[in-house]
């Protein structure tokens, strides 16, 4: 598939143009055409000058200056031509009377004088000038010594998108699981590192690795920049991709913009079914008002819950009432109730200035705040629960479950920039990132119980995130006639995820008799509520020193070394709750009120709508009986703690030092190569308060997994480890603007904190559960990646990527199921392997046509193939339900993902505006395991589409409007069983809202 797929876009891509190639022809004949190579330098303090654009006037014939200044015009037809150089910051230089004669080589020199001083600025600001371009972007992607991809602020306002996962859209071979985590290259979040203005942010989403990147939206964004190849100034995780958050740069001079729209999701606003509960949703500021906090005093202890006695002692007497003040002290919600949603909203503020003092001195403020409050739902969707119990026997779906949910979120992004430059060699930038994200989900689903009987399960479950990033960079040139350079970095970042007050309620309900009962079980199984809170801090610091230097022809090279150190403290803690009844009631059944205090330990209703929910903690339900039985400390329903919550404390350190350098060999070839020494050492220590015991899956003999027990001291994940991780790239320029990459490398892959911890979190009640492994390993990985990619004209790039990865003891998960509950685990398997295809187009399409002057396209395609060895051991416990497989798909990538776009700038009449599609191929979500004398098959997600339409026009110089149309094809989104034989059985199917929002935006 790959190969005929890969064959017929390329020459959809390639072919189609064929102009391109006629030029080419016409001016590639060496005895016919010239060379011109030259240097751009800075006239006054006579340093190269990098990104500089040299173009031939009436030719298609242009170039980017190197790092060393250089330039090399290819296939130039003889005779006299007017060369203009333009750089940012530069006046703007005119050549004329440049000969180009056939089969030689002309040599120029280019000394630009500074308006301003574009480099020195380049470092105050943060950033390049032209990343905020998509031009820009490719340029410099053109000069790059590694791979990259990149999207500037320019396309992604266009895409429409509202945050950097919609972004990632737009880059070839990315694509975004759950709309939070990057994936590249099919490779998982595990895989991929995300950086902050080159900073590590830390997640504190206890399942994943990878920052949340919806928590960064594009009212800040100045850039994103995917690196696909590893160097040794990178960090050593940086397998399948670096993805690097570029945020807002120094303006040149004063700015003010703001920004405010209005969102109508088709699923969610004003229905009148859109799921939530009383005293649920989001503060307008994202921040739990406390109603959702732990009441006080519920952590400490709990007498034995008394003997219900007509002459109770004081001591029983007073073991009541603390109980009945306990289960009053909690919010009396436990169900969902529907609510019209209103419209989605935000707005975007935007504002800075720049200060110069003197020739040199310049400060530069630059502040931005984005708001975001959005609504979605889904009504009648499947959440089935499945397995495999003999390999005669067919899939068998033992909990078919009709899902709907409600969810509501807020989001606030805050950025302030403050750069120093106190002279020409030195500046110092603060950023200072906020974050503050709240989610809130009401979930209702019914399983059917036989004849009339159903099974009603209740899910609130409320989120609050926060991030807090302080960086601190400086970069210094010294004054020598090399010019070496000094960069280094601290910073110190603070994450947290609470989880206040997560309530679970199940129960029957039989519609013919209007009653209800809890279902059998513990009742920790019916009921729950948890409250769960993660703090990280983590600190980084970083020093890099770039030494250049000039070989044989006037070639610039660099040498570059380093050290990097990051700290990481994460405190985990859960306190879990649950309600029993507390039976029997005294004088039961001849006394009347004991009679109707029984009655409160089922349900009757009295409508066919209402819930169990909507009354179970009514005061007169809960606490000491309201009535006078004949127990005066007589209890109805109480809450009680779980017991034997788990709390784990998790550290990481990883220390590196590390040495690369740059050789250009020739004016068209350059080889990069280094080392990068970097050692890991990573704990979580389990913590039970109660017991200092704690759970840990254990796979036995047979193949069956079990759940055993042990002492928590047997349960600490420990991992120290160091790596040398080598790297290897050429760069050849086989003609101008052409470059064809070849790069070999080693990296690593960590397993996150959460992973390596033994503690179960689910959704709700009887819902896949994820469950940590203390003995996961790192995961070492081997990379290969060629690309050929020409940059024909300013601005258009074509490009083809294969890629290889070889993985050594890969992290996957599996899913199986042990004592009625559904687990999802990461396991390390032995080896592993990742191969694909990349090809990509970005074309203004004046090329065909000067009428299409003001469009653009872009068109992307990655095809991936991948695979992991099963064990063993497994594939032989997986044989009795016919689910052994030798190989199957890695985890977590899709087969293929697809972009296109299609973009209409017309500047002169204020119109702008996108057409962007997006596929993603199948994904492998779980592989298949053996639990408890059964088995559950892998499951993919299936392949859906989006489609995302943006129009803008310019009304005046200051405002402008806009309209958005997402996700217009409304895929429904689904994920199924499959067994080797090709059987399948849907697991979970929902819809997915189309989006269409308004917006009014000024600019001053």
């Amino acid at each position: 598939m790959v190969g005929r797929a890969g064959l017929l876009l390329a020459v959809l891509i390639f072919a189609a143009p064929g102009r391109i190639f006629a030029e080419e022809v016409v001016t590639g004949q060496a005895v016919l055409t010239g060379t011109i190579r030259g240097t751009v330098r800075d006239r006054e303090i006579e340093s190269p000058i990098a990104l500089a654009r040299v173009t031939i006037l009436g030719q298609p014939l242009s170039a980017i200056s190197s790092i060393d200044g250089t330039f090399l015009l290819r296939n130039v037809p003889p005779g006299s031509h007017t060369l203009t150089v333009a750089k940012d910051g530069y006046d703007r230089l005119i050549l004329p009377d440049v000969v180009a004669v056939p089969g030689r080589l002309t040599e120029v020199s280019v000394d630009l004088a500074a308006e301003v001083f574009e480099l020195e600025e380049l470092v105050v600001t943060g950033a390049d000038p032209l990343v905020d371009s998509e031009v820009g972007m490719l340029e410099i992607r053109a000069t790059a010594v590694s791979l990259q991809d990149a999207v500037s602020s320019d396309l992604i306002s266009k895409a429409g998108a509202s945050d950097v996962a919609g972004a990632l859209k737009l880059v070839v071979g990315a694509s975004v699981v759950g709309g939070k985590y990057a994936t590249v290259r099919g490779l998982s979040d595990r895989y991929t590192g995300t950086t902050l203005n080159g900073v590590r942010i830390p997640s504190a989403d206890p399942r994943r690795r990878a920052v949340q990147l919806d928590l960064f939206p594009t009212g800040t964004l100045e850039s994103v920049t995917v690196t696909k190849s590893f160097l040794p100034d990178m960090q050593g995780d940086f397998t399948g991709g670096g993805v690097d958050i570029r945020t807002r740069s120094i303006p040149d001079g004063k700015v003010l913009s703001l920004t405010t729209s209005l969102e109508y999701n088709t699923l969610a606003t004003g229905d009148p079914g859109y799921l939530t509960y009383g005293g649920g949703g989001v503060d307008t500021l994202a921040h739990d008002d406390g109603s959702r906090s732990l009441p006080e005093g519920s952590t400490d202890p709990l007498p034995t819950l008394p003997r219900f006695t007509p002459r109770p002692t004081a001591d029983q007497m007073a073991a009541s009432m603390e109980y009945d003040g306990l289960v009053r002290s909690f919010d009396p919600i436990m169900g969902v109730s529907p609510e019209a949603a209103p419209f989605n909203n935000g707005f975007s503020m935007v504002a800075g200035d720049r200060y110069e003092f003197g020739d040199a001195r310049v400060l530069g403020v630059m502040s931005a705040l984005s708001y975001s409050h959005k609504f979605d739902s889904y009504e009648d969707g499947i959440n089935n629960h499945g397995g495999v119990s003999d390999e005669a026997q067919e899939i068998t779906i033992d909990k078919p479950r009709v899902d709907t949910r409600g969810q509501e979120e807020a989001l606030i992004g805050a950025l302030a920039n403050f750069v120093l430059r106190p002279s020409d060699d030195h500046e110092l930038s603060l950023r200072v990132v906020a974050n503050q994200s709240a989610e809130d989900e009401a979930r209702f689903q019914v399983q059917d119980a036989g004849d009339t009987s159903v099974e009603q399960n209740h899910s609130l479950h409320y989120t609050e995130r926060s991030l807090v990033s302080f960086q601190l960079h400086g970069a210094h040139t010294l004054q020598a006639d090399r010019r070496p350079r000094i960069e280094w970095v601290a910073a110190s970042n603070r994450t947290s995820q609470d989880e206040p007050d997560v309530r679970f309620f199940r129960n029957t309900y039989d519609a013919a008799t209007q009653s209800g009962s809890m279902p059998p079980g513990t009742a920790h199984q019916n009921t729950r509520r948890i409250f769960r809170a993660i703090e990280e801090d983590n600190v980084q610091g970083a020093l890099h020193a770039t030494i250049p230097f000039e070989g044989p022809g006037n070639i610039w090279g660099f040498v570059k070394a380093g050290l990097f150190s990051d700290r990481t403290d994460r405190t985990y803690g859960q306190n879990s709750y649950f309600y029993s009844f507390a039976t029997p009631q005294v004088g039961y059944p001849f006394n009347a009120d004991a009679v109707e205090n029984q009655t409160y330990s089922i349900f009757e209703a009295s409508g066919p709508n209402q819930l169990w929910t909507d009354v179970f903690l009514e005061s007169e339900r809960i606490g000491l009986a309201g009535n006078t039985p004949p127990a005066p400390n007589q209890l109805l329903w109480v809450i009680e703690p779980f017991g034997d919550d788990v709390d784990y404390d998790g550290k990481q350190s990883i220390g590196a030092v590390y040495a690369m350098g740059e050789l250009p060999l020739r004016h068209d070839l350059k080889v990069v190569g280094g080392v990068r020494r970097e050692s890991t050492a990573l704990t979580v220590t389990p913590i039970n308060r109660a017991f200092g015991l704690v759970d840990v899956i254990e796979v036995q003999e047979s193949g069956d997994r079990a759940i055993i027990t042990v002492d928590q001291d047997l349960a600490i994940a420990d991992i120290e480890d160091t790596l040398y991780l080598p790297a290897l790239s050429a760069v050849w320029e086989p003609a101008t603007r052409m470059n064809v990459r070849l790069s070999w490398s080693r990296t690593l892959a960590r397993p996150t904190f959460r992973e390596l911890a033994p503690v179960a979190t689910e959704e709700f009640i009887f819902g896949d559960e994820y469950i940590g492994n203390p003995d996961l390993t790192l995961s070492h990985i081997t990379n290969y990646d060629l690309r050929w990619e020409w940059f024909r004209r300013t601005g258009d790039v074509l490009a083809a990527s294969l890629f290889y990865k070889d993985l050594t003891d890969p992290i996957e998960h599996i899913s199986f199921s042990v004592s009625d509950r559904s687990f999802i685990q990461p396991v390390n398997y032995e080896r592993g392997t990742v191969r694909g295809l990349e090809i990509e187009a970005r074309l203004g399409l004046d090329l065909f046509s000067e009428k299409l002057r003001n469009l653009s396209a872009g068109v992307n395609a990655t095809w991936i193939d991948s695979e992991v060895d099963v064990p063993v051991a497994e594939r032989e416990s997986l044989a009795p339900f016919g689910l052994a497989e030798t190989t199957r798909r890695l985890q977590g990538q899709p087969e293929y993902v697809y972009n296109f776009n299609i973009a209409w700038d017309d500047d002169t009449r204020g119109w702008s505006g996108g057409l962007f599609y997006n596929r993603i191929g199948e994904t492998l979500l779980t592989g298949a395991a053996r639990g408890v004398a059964d088995g559950i098959p892998n499951v993919f997600e299936q392949s859906y589409s989006t489609a995302d339409l943006t129009v803008g026009k310019r009304l005046t110089e200051i405002v402008s409007i806009g309209f958005k149309a997402r996700n217009l094809l409304q895929p429904a989104r689904s994920s199924i069983y499959r067994r080797p034989n090709g059987e399948e059985v849907v697991k979970t199917e929902r819809q997915t809202a189309a989006l269409f929002a308004l917006s009014v935006s000024f600019k001053w």
